[in-house]
């Protein structure tokens, strides 16, 4: 196949991130840009050597040019614009959460079927490499059988961390656009995926989720505690956020850090960071048989996450295969999602099958 030439709908901060992996990529070329601002639309192309630039997606879905598009836009709009490029014969990458509601990831799994078309929800954690490396030693034994893992997520003040404008996170704070809260929602579909990379199927979730005001009538979904089992064996995971808005958290991105510890029964996995730099030292560790090893040969630079996730959307497209996370398997971590928000609503743990459309 010749080089895929993409398409970006929606232009903004995290567009920076998506757009490395056009850059000098003899397989793909960022084609066209769309944004609803003209002014920005124009620009982006510019910055990214883009041939052409709109303001309505369906201009893009017109263009036989198109053979790609990666959905970069707010939650609300993801189901609407996924479905019709499918539809419009483009190859699709959709920006995590897939959907607000199981109703409308319900739509875009439809679309996927019918399509013969390559769709994935990009949810960059599952290419991350310290993470991948972590899978691969887990499904080696390197730790034996998984028993849990345990994750933490630290939520700094946000003048440290990338220049975001107020009106790109005023759509974040405001529930009923995005599906939920920005700590819990919206960041968490990341960890609520990578507890089913690493351990699998989700079966039951208890979760506190508190509400801190950040500003006058603002208020965001942390700090939260959320506990889960897996499904077909004795492994459970849990899950710390907090907000600390004095915090200097080191990152190069958003103003936060995340690291994980998997137990197996002959010994432990740290990975160490993701989307900062907090802890210093290796970014990956393993504990086995009383020893412990770090592994330094590792990038851990967060944008290696979306370099990776960029090359295997396009060989996803150019040689066939499955891509992370299928339509399916985005709609299950969606479900996790969800399942957890009904639980700190109810105050009583939710099995994930009680989550269904309409409920």
């Amino acid at each position: 196949m010749s080089r895929v030439r993409v398409a970006f709908i929606g232009a903004g901060r995290i567009a920076d991130l998506h757009a490395l992996g056009y850059g000098d990529n003899p397989e793909a070329e960022l084609y066209a840009v769309c944004d609803a601002d003209p002014t920005w639309a124009s620009s982006r192309a510019g910055e990214w050597g883009a041939c052409a630039h709109c303001t309505d997606y369906r201009e893009l879905l017109e263009d036989p040019e198109v053979d790609a598009v990666e959905i970069l836009t707010p939650h609300h709009l993801h189901a609407e614009m996924a479905v019709a490029a499918l539809a419009a014969g483009k190859h699709v990458s959709l920006q995590k959460p897939m959907a607000r509601t199981l109703a409308e990831a319900d739509e875009i799994v439809a679309a996927a079927q019918r399509s013969q078309r390559v769709f994935r929800v990009f949810e960059n954690f599952r290419y991350y490499p310290p993470y991948v490396r972590a899978k691969e030693m887990l499904d080696a034994g390197e730790i034996g059988e998984p028993v849990s893992m345990r994750v933490k997520v630290i939520d700094g003040d946000p003048q440290y961390g990338w220049r975001v404008p107020m009106r790109s996170w005023a759509w974040r704070l405001n529930e009923a656009v995005s599906g939920g809260g920005v700590a819990v929602f919206d960041h968490g579909y990341h960890i609520f995926s990578i507890a089913m990379y690493f351990l699998g199927a989700v079966e039951e979730v208890f979760a506190w989720i508190e509400r801190t005001e950040v500003a006058a009538g603002v208020s965001v979904d942390a700090p939260a505690v959320i506990l889960w089992r897996h499904a077909g064996g004795k492994r459970f995971g849990t899950w710390e956020t907090v907000l600390t808005p004095q915090m200097v958290v080191r990152s190069k991105y958003y103003a936060n850090d995340e690291w994980v510890e998997i137990t197996g029964t002959r010994g432990v996995i740290w990975v160490t960071r993701c989307s900062g730099e907090m802890l210093s030292g290796p970014p990956l560790v393993m504990y086995r048989d009383g020893e412990t090893r770090a592994f330094h040969d590792i990038e851990s630079d967060w944008a290696a996450s979306f370099l990776a996730g960029t090359r295997g959307f396009i060989e996803a497209i150019q040689q066939g295969g499955r891509p992370e996370l299928t339509a399916e398997e985005g709609r299950e971590v969606l479900r996790f999602a969800l399942a957890a928000q009904r639980s700190a609503a109810e105050g009583r743990p939710v099995r994930v099958g009680e989550v269904e459309p309409g409920t």
